[in-house]
C-alpha cells in the first residue's frame, strides 16, 4: 500500500514535531546545570514534610518531580561515585565510605559524568562537594574531589564557620558534657564530633555554601563560547547541622516536632538490623528529649539554609541567557534519620535513609509529577539523551526520557539500594524489600505503612511478592 505525498509529508511533520519537543539540533548542544545537596532527605515541603524550601518547591513545579527516587547506597562516597560513573557498588568496588574508587581495579579507567561531558566538547566546571571530597580550600586540590574529572574546581570552603563554638576541649560535642558514650557502650568517634546542631553568627555570606552558590549564580551570567557542565555541591544540611540564626528562627523550639519513638519500632526487626555504629549514639540523644528536639530543629534549620543557597543559583540561572538551552537537575545523595529505628544519619536501607529528592527539568518537557520508583543510576543515562548526546559507556542505570514525556506509564525498573556487600534493598510499586547478607529479610507495604513500622516478611500472604522481589537481587 503506497501513500499519498501529502500524507507521507503530514506523517514526517508531525514525527518531526514529536522529535523536536525532546530534541535540540545538533549545532546548539545543551548545557548541563546540576545541583547536589548533601544528606537532603524529602521532609520538605514539595514532599509533603515540614522543612520549608520554597526555592526547591518552586523549582519542582516547573519541573519533572520525582516523588520515589532512591540512593544507590546511603552513605556519601559510594553514593556519590554511583551517580557520577552510573555504576552499582558491584562493578565498582565502592560499597562504603573509606577509599577512593580510583584506587580499586578497574577505578583508572571509570570515565565519570565530568570526563565524558569533557570528551564531547563541554567545559566540566565543579563547585562545592560532588566527589565525596570538594577541592578544599587549601593550595592543593583533594584527591577525593576527583581532578581529572573537572577543567576547573572552585576553590572555597563548603558547609559553615563556626564549628569550634560547639566543641569541647576533646574537639567533641558541647552538648555530651564529656561523657562521650550510653550505658557503657563506647560512642562513634565520628558522631561524638559531628552530632553538633546550634545557631552560628555568621550571615549567610559569610559561608562556604554561599561562596559555592555565588560562583555558580556568577559563572551563569557569563558568556560561555563553550557548552557547559556546571556541578554545584551543597554541603548542609549535612553534619555538623549549624546555620545562621536567621534559619532557626524559622523553626521556634516549642513547635519542633518529634518523629515517632523508635522503642516499639525496632521490636520486628531481624537481629542483623537491630542496631549499627549510630544506634548507640541516637539512643543517647534520644534518652534527653531537650537535645532530640534542638537536634530536630538543627537539621530543619540546615535544610532552609541550603534550600536559600540554592535559590541564589536558580536566581543566577533564571537570568541567565542559558535558561532555555540548559538541561537542569537537583538531587540529593541519599535521606537522613534523626533517631528513627535508634539510627542517626544514613547508613541504613530503610526509607528514612534512602529516599531522597530528584528533580530534573529539560527544554520542551512538560512539569510533571512521577509515582514510580527511581534510581540515582538513572541521572548519567538520563543526561546522555536529553543532551541529544550518544554513550557507548556501560551505564547501568536507565534512561528516565520515556516517564518525563509520559509520567503514568508502567516503569518496570526497581530502584535497588545496597547498604554494604550483600545487603540489599528493592523499592517497585507499593513495597520495600529488604534482603539481608545472613538471609534475614524485612518487607513494608508503603501504601498502608509508608513510615515502615510493620515488617510483613513472614506473613503467608507476602512469600509470592518476595519471590518476585528476590529476583532483581544483584548477583
Amino acid at each position: 500500500m503506497q501513500f499519498s505525498k501529502s500524507i507521507t509529508a503530514s506523517i514526517l511533520s508531525l514525527f518531526g514535531l514529536f522529535f523536536m519537543s525532546v530534541s535540540h539540533s545538533a549545532e546548539s548542544k545543551l548545557n548541563v546545570l546540576m545541583i547536589a545537596v548533601d544528606d537532603l532527605n524529602t521532609d520538605i515541603t514539595s514532599w509533603g514534610g515540614t522543612a520549608k524550601t520554597p526555592n526547591i518547591d518552586k523549582l519542582a513545579q516547573e519541573s519533572v518531580q520525582f516523588m520515589n527516587a532512591y540512593t544507590v547506597v546511603p552513605a556519601c562516597n559510594p553514593s556519590r561515585v554511583a551517580v557520577m560513573t552510573g555504576l552499582r557498588p558491584e562493578t565498582t568496588g565502592q560499597f562504603s565510605n573509606p577509599g577512593n574508587f580510583r584506587d580499586l581495579p578497574g577505578g583508572k579507567d571509570r570515565v565519570t559524568m565530568g570526563q565524558y561531558f569533557k570528551s564531547q566538547g563541554y567545559q566540566s566546571i565543579a563547585a562545592g562537594k560532588i566527589f565525596h571530597k570538594p577541592r578544599g580550600n587549601g593550595k592543593n586540590v583533594l584527591t577525593g574531589s576527583d581532578p581529572i574529572s573537572w577543567d576547573y574546581q572552585f576553590k572555597t570552603a563548603t558547609g559553615t564557620p563556626g564549628v569550634d563554638k560547639f566543641r569541647d576541649e576533646n574537639g567533641k560535642a558541647k552538648w555530651l558534657k564529656g561523657d562521650y558514650q550510653y550505658q557503657g557502650k563506647k560512642l562513634s568517634d565520628y558522631m561524638s564530633r559531628f552530632g553538633i546542631w546550634g545557631a552560628i553568627e555568621e550571615n549567610i555570606e559569610q559561608t562556604g555554601d554561599w561562596n559555592t552558590a555565588n560562583y555558580c549564580h556568577e559563572f551563569l551570567q557569563q558568556k560561555h563560547s563553550k557548552p557547559f557542565f556546571l556541578a554545584c555541591g551543597i554541603f548542609r544540611p549535612h553534619s555538623p547541622q549549624l546555620a545562621p540564626k536567621a534559619f532557626f528562627e524559622m523553626y521556634p523550639y516549642a513547635e519542633v516536632e518529634l518523629p515517632l519513638d523508635p522503642k516499639s519500632d525496632i521490636k520486628d526487626l531481624p537481629k542483623i538490623s537491630k542496631t549499627n555504629f549510630s544506634s548507640t549514639f541516637a539512643k543517647r540523644v534520644l534518652q534527653d528529649k531537650t537535645e532530640w528536639k534542638k537536634a530536630m530543629q538543627g537539621y530543619l534549620a540546615s535544610v532552609s539554609f541550603a534550600d536559600a543557597t540554592i535559590g541564589h543559583i536558580l536566581d543566577g540561572f533564571n537570568k541567565s541567557q542559558y535558561k532555555d538551552n540548559t538541561v537542569l537537575v537537583l538531587w540529593s545523595d541519599h535521606g537522613w534519620q534523626i533517631g528513627q529505628k535508634y539510627r542517626w544519619e544514613k547508613f541504613s536501607l530503610w526509607k528514612q535513609a534512602t529516599h531522597l529528592p530528584l528533580i530534573i527539568q529539560a527544554p520542551n518537557i512538560k512539569p510533571a509529577k512521577v509515582t514510580a520508583a527511581v534510581s540515582l543510576l538513572d541521572i548519567f543515562p538520563t543526561l546522555v539523551n536529553l543532551t541529544n548526546l550518544e554513550s557507548q559507556l556501560p551505564l547501568e542505570g536507565n534512561d528516565l526520557t520515556p516517564i518525563m514525556l509520559k509520567p503514568n506509564m508502567n516503569w518496570p525498573h526497581p530502584a535497588i539500594v545496597t547498604y554494604e556487600k550483600g545487603n540489599h534493598s528493592v523499592v517497585y510499586g507499593d513495597y520495600n524489600f529488604i534482603h539481608y547478607k545472613d538471609g534475614s529479610m524485612e518487607l513494608y507495604n508503603h501504601k498502608l505503612d509508608p513510615l515502615e513500622q510493620n515488617n510483613i516478611a513472614k506473613q503467608k500472604s507476602s512469600a509470592e511478592i518476595i519471590k518476585q522481589y528476590k529476583s532483581w537481587l544483584p548477583q
